[in-house]
């Protein structure tokens, strides 16, 4: 059975190579942290890499709901994104294994552009985040293979960013940003099964929430200056503290590969995550530019939960290259307004190992954003009042990494 024994791409590797297929899954989610390099054989490694994302999605007949009568026929979302991840394993001693690791699991990119029908509910917007995180295993041999038992612990800051527009008959216009940033601690556990003779491994690990309760920043209205009389609010600067509370909901990520026949690997996952804990996000502290009254802003998601499910299969063609191909499906996380639909995703990639040292991957995605319509009235802030359609769009997705074993 040892010509099932697969390396590099095909062990620890197969489901990082493709990681630009899952970049672009629900809710905020652009991967979580990923700890397959945790169960490299080599005792050292250092993995370093970067996805860049591009959705290529447009929303249509873009009209506002609050009155206004204001309509586009078509608005393009942007957001392009860059994810890079770097991993340090070691094996401190037998049977433990640690994992550092770096990456930007979470995030929201979008640039809507000035003067048109949803500007008034954002201009531009984006969620970033950062995670330092530290994985270890503790392994015991149990029949013909393995059992890890998995723990970590992860320290996640966060920084978002929301800007929006008047519009008075696309004339006179004003612009007001928000910006809010916190930090907090996450930790995840599970365990894996290897049977490394057949290229055997099954992986559940639970992921914990990580709760911003003092998400805290800044709102500028002082770009409305240009629309409203200065002195209306005498003494204000147009800059106002404001603070809100939200989640990076848990999620439960399975993963199962196997060998089939020789140089033959299958690999899949199943990912979940309670996205529908973010539903409407106040904004506290913010007051009108024109009377220093309190003025009711939200982020308005209305999510429901997220699943993400890939399968695939992966080729060692010699000892030096290797290669994958998978398709995922993520499940929309977008409710009654907002343009997260169902994505499909093709994605496929190579692995290079010139000596038993090093390891280059490269990767692609191509996928299709499916079809909408969204309607945001009744609930929450009256600024995200705006309906519109969208048609499948194009998803486009590469990866680069590097492994340095020792």
């Amino acid at each position: 059975m040892n010509n099932l024994r697969l390396k590099a791409l095909l062990g620890a590797g197969c489901f990082s190579l493709l990681m630009s297929s899952v970049a672009n899954a629900g809710g905020f989610d652009r991967g979580g942290v990923n700890i397959d390099q945790l169960f490299d054989t080599a005792p050292y490694s250092v993995d370093a890499g970067v996805t860049y994302v591009s959705p290529q999605r447009t929303l249509k007949n873009v009209r506002r709901l609050d009155g206004s009568g204001l309509s586009s026929s078509s608005v393009d979302v942007g957001g392009d994104y860059a994810v890079p991840r770097i991993g340090i394993k070691a094996n401190i001693f037998e049977p433990v294994d640690c994992l550092a690791t770096y990456t930007e699991p979470y995030g929201a990119e979008a640039d809507f552009g000035m003067n048109n029908a949803y500007s008034p509910s954002a201009v531009e917007y984006y969620v970033r985040t950062n995670d330092f995180g530290l994985t270890c295993s503790y392994k015991v041999n149990v029949g013909k293979g393995a059992l890890r038992f998995i723990g970590g612990i992860s320290y996640q800051e966060v920084d978002a960013f929301l800007s929006r527009q008047t519009l008075l008959a696309f004339g006179n216009t004003g612009l007001g940003k928000f910006q809010l940033s916190d930090e907090a601690w996450g930790w995840r556990a599970g365990a894996a099964y290897e049977i490394p003779e057949i290229a055997l491994r099954a992986s559940l690990v639970y992921s914990s929430s990580y709760k911003y309760d003092e998400l805290s920043g800044t709102v500028d209205t002082t770009g409305f200056r240009g629309t409203f009389p200065a002195d209306l609010v005498p003494g204000a600067t147009g800059v106002f503290p404001v603070s809100a509370s939200a989640e990076i909901p848990q999620a439960v990520e399975l993963k199962l590969q196997s060998g089939i026949a020789p140089g033959w690997l299958a690999f899949g996952s199943i990912r979940w995550q309670e996205w529908s804990k973010l539903g409407v996000i106040p904004i506290q502290g913010v007051r009108s530019p024109v009377t220093g009254a309190p003025s009711p802003v939200s982020f308005d998601l209305l999510y429901r939960d997220g699943w993400t499910v890939t399968g695939g299969i992966a080729h060692k063609f010699t000892d030096q290259l290797s290669a994958a191909v998978s398709l995922t499906w993520d499940r929309g996380t977008s409710t009654t307004s907002g343009y997260q639909s169902d994505t499909w995703a093709v994605a496929s990639g190579i692995s290079y190992s010139p000596n038993d040292k090093i390891e280059v991957r490269l990767g692609g995605s191509i996928g299709v954003l499916t079809s909408g319509t969204s309607t945001f009235t009744g609930v929450g802030d009256a600024a995200n009042n705006v309906t519109y359609t969208y048609d499948d769009d194009l998803l486009l997705a590469g990866s680069a990494s590097v492994k340095v074993k020792f």
